[in-house]
């Protein structure tokens, strides 16, 4: 997303973080599956009353699902820190292939790359309007914020999973104790930003980011003094310059000096108490700021690219060992079903395990079994034994028959 913004206020109320989803800003997604694919595929191994007989060689199949997804996931990782390896900062290597300076081109191809990235491991890239409805959740203490256009060519927002946390805050009605706000999160933010004038691209990766802090990731976001401090401020210096004169003028110049400081000081106090509110806050925002780049932040540049694809061949694990065994078992059973009756059931039984509800991507786990040819009958969604799947699926593994998988999709030859 090329980002051309214009002024946005932060609105200083908590209720605006947590009631955001209700003004139009739809959960970005729910496709992440919140379990280990060990832990996940464990668990099926032992659910016997799920499963039946089938619950323990499941594993047979789907420990060869994992040499083969991590196979993939490899490779293009590999292709993909090569390509990244002309814009990214942190570069500690010399060209010797080619000198010549990064292009545009080559910021094209490793955005299109890193899209299918992201999409694979299940993130959503938010829309203009959902990065303004998140800025507009933020709470500066009544400051504005400031996009600077200039400072970024390029920018992107990219989220998945959503959470709360709780926030305690001080009011008037509990000053000490405060009281406790839930906020929405995200559970994981992937920024890709492209400085104006520069070939490098930067990217990074944060956990747990509350929606009205996101604000506090941007590099190009610039604090100012809202509109009513402003006015707050220089109406009250100007209302005590006033105030001196016109007393001055009633009651002489032999008093003049005693009134003087009488009515300035007390005035002029406030006028610096504001100033100095104001400056308090954008040092507090900075320590915020950094807390988050510190604590939160998951890794940048090659590193966040290492996360990202261990996340790609996650979800992928997960998808199809859930799609197998629920088609094998329904076959078993002589139970009919449907891509979506199928999809129901694999939500109802990640539902039970997490207590979340998740949207399957069920388009994602069928097109896997396809690639790796375990679809017996894909109309009606019979897969092949576990016996001939796994002798299958150890040949596939061992030639490495889907290995160049990512970038066949991309169009790029290894």
């Amino acid at each position: 997303m090329t980002g051309r913004w214009s002024l946005l206020r932060f609105l200083g109320s908590d209720s605006v973080a947590t009631t955001i989803y209700d003004q139009g800003f739809s959960r970005p997604d729910n496709r992440f599956i919140p379990v280990s694919s060990d832990d996940l595929i464990e668990y099926m191994s032992s659910d016997e009353q799920r499963f039946g007989v089938l619950a323990q060689r499941i594993e047979h199949v789907t420990s060869w699902l994992v040499r083969i997804l991590e196979q993939e996931k490899s490779a293009f990782e590999r292709l993909l820190t090569r390509t990244y390896a002309r814009i990214n900062p942190d570069r500690e290597t010399v060209e010797i292939l080619d000198s010549s300076e990064p292009t545009d081109r080559d910021f094209e191809l490793l955005n299109e790359k890193l899209q299918h990235m992201l999409e694979k491991a299940n993130f959503e890239k938010l829309t203009d309007e959902q990065v303004r409805m998140a800025l507009e959740a933020g709470n500066t203490h009544g400051m504005r914020v400031k996009i600077d256009d200039e400072s970024l060519a390029d920018m992107s927002i990219w989220v998945r999973g959503r959470s709360t946390t709780s926030h305690r805050q001080r009011t008037l009605r509990h000053p000490i104790a405060g009281e406790v706000t839930p906020l929405a999160m995200f559970n994981r933010l992937a920024l890709i930003t492209r400085p104006s004038g520069e070939k490098n691209v930067q990217l990074r990766l944060f956990k747990d980011i509350p929606i009205r802090d996101v604000e506090a990731l941007l590099p190009n976001a610039r604090v100012q003094m809202s509109l009513r401090d402003a006015v707050m401020m220089v109406g009250t210096g100007a209302g005590a310059a006033w105030t001196v004169v016109s007393k001055i003028l009633a009651v002489g110049l032999v008093a003049a000096s005693q009134l003087f400081w009488v009515v300035a000081v007390p005035l002029g106090g406030l006028s610096w108490k504001l100033f100095s509110g104001y400056k308090r806050a954008i040092k507090n925002r900075d320590s915020y700021r950094a807390r988050h780049l510190y604590y939160q932040n998951l890794g940048a540049n090659r590193s966040a690219l290492h996360r990202i694809s261990f996340m790609i061949c996650e979800e992928e694990i997960k998808e199809s060992a859930l799609l197998y065994a629920f088609c094998l078992d329904a076959e078993q059973d002589g139970r009919v079903v449907s891509v979506s009756s199928v999809k129901a059931e694999i939500e109802e039984y990640l539902h039970g395990l997490t207590g979340i509800t998740i949207d399957f991507d069920i388009e994602d786990a069928v097109e896997t079994l396809e690639r790796l040819e375990l679809w017996k009958e894909r109309s009606h969604l019979l897969v092949k034994s576990i016996d001939e799947s796994e002798a299958l699926l150890k040949n596939h593994c061992q030639e490495g028959l889907s290995r160049d998988y990512h970038a066949s999709l991309l169009g790029i030859a290894e």
